[in-house]
């Protein structure tokens, strides 16, 4: 089987150089395939489909997983031909966690070698950009509201030096603002005046933090979170319950799984949205899932 390996040759700022050195180590069994920008990767996943790669490796974070996918969905045949790998070297790395694929660079390549697939369920948004309907896949996780803002307050030069204490800083950033409510709707659950939606296909939120804990791969469904409120003064409270798995059961937070959830902004107001952890635009969105639709490369369970 033909492997591609995807990589931003710059992702990891000064240690840009180490990375090429391992990516080298195993330039004899994939062919190296380096990103120049923004959108790049997208480009090149959809042209290796064509050429006839049978697997495609994500080497990154869950940005470069879900630049990867979105780029395999472009090619009519990219989802039934080609398999999704993951070699985690991103900040947070949720979709590696949830396929148990090892933070090591070289325990995770042996894993891609082993060849190991299933299918899992992939989840998709329609929502809109600079004025225009996009609908992309988001292999890992989404959201809408305050941690989308957050998102789009990262700054690069911080995320670069500090990792996911980026993260955290723009969070604390976004969390001061007047946040912009919403309408949430799956089926006949319908939930008014929503500052904030987490949305995830496995378990993990953010990290290592089991946010979804009745989430599975295979189910057909997104798992959501919805607050009604993001208050300031209980911030250390939600963190403490992302923290212990308990954010499900605070005051004014509801958990629920759907196949489809329509998101509408109130008052004509902009509510930011983030796919797998990077600012993707903004509400009215629908939220669906391509049962079984993603072909991934993962960690075989123990028997």
């Amino acid at each position: 089987m033909r492997i591609g390996l995807i990589f931003n040759p710059t992702a990891q700022g000064d240690k840009a150089r180490g990375l090429r050195a391992q990516l080298e180590m195993i330039a004899d069994e994939c062919t190296l395939m380096p990103t120049e920008g923004p959108g790049h990767a997208e480009d090149l996943a959809e042209q290796a489909v064509s050429d006839g790669y049978g697997m495609l490796v994500a080497a990154g974070g869950d940005g470069t997983v879900h630049e990867v996918a979105n780029g395999m969905v472009r090619h009519p045949e990219g989802l039934k031909r080609v398999a999704l790998g993951i070699l985690p070297m991103g900040t947070v790395n949720v979709m590696a966690r949830e396929l148990k694929v090892p933070l090591d660079f070289e325990a995770a390549w042996r894993v891609i070698r082993r060849g190991y697939t299933q299918w899992i369920d992939l989840p998709w948004m329609e929502l809109q950009r600079e004025g225009e309907t996009h609908r992309r896949c988001f292999p890992a996780l989404g959201g809408a509201g305050l941690d989308a803002r957050a998102c789009e307050l990262v700054r690069w030069e911080t995320k670069k030096k500090s990792g996911q204490w980026a993260y955290i800083t723009a969070g604390l950033r976004a969390a001061t603002e007047v946040m912009p409510t919403f309408r949430v709707q799956a089926g006949e659950r319908v939930i008014e005046s929503a500052e904030l939606i987490m949305l995830g296909n496995g378990h993990m939120y953010g990290g290592p933090y089991d946010v979804f804990p009745q989430a599975r791969l295979d189910d057909g469904r997104v798992d959501a979170i919805v607050a009604e409120s993001v208050e300031k003064w209980r911030v250390p409270q939600y963190a403490q319950a992302i923290l212990t798995g308990n954010l499900p059961e605070l005051d004014g937070v509801h958990y629920f799984q759907a196949e489809t959830i329509e998101l509408t902004p109130e008052n004509d107001e902009r509510v930011a949205v983030q796919l797998d952890g990077d600012a993707m635009g903004e509400l009215p969105g629908t939220i669906s899932v391509q049962a079984l639709g993603l072909q991934v490369v993962m960690q075989r369970p123990e028997m």
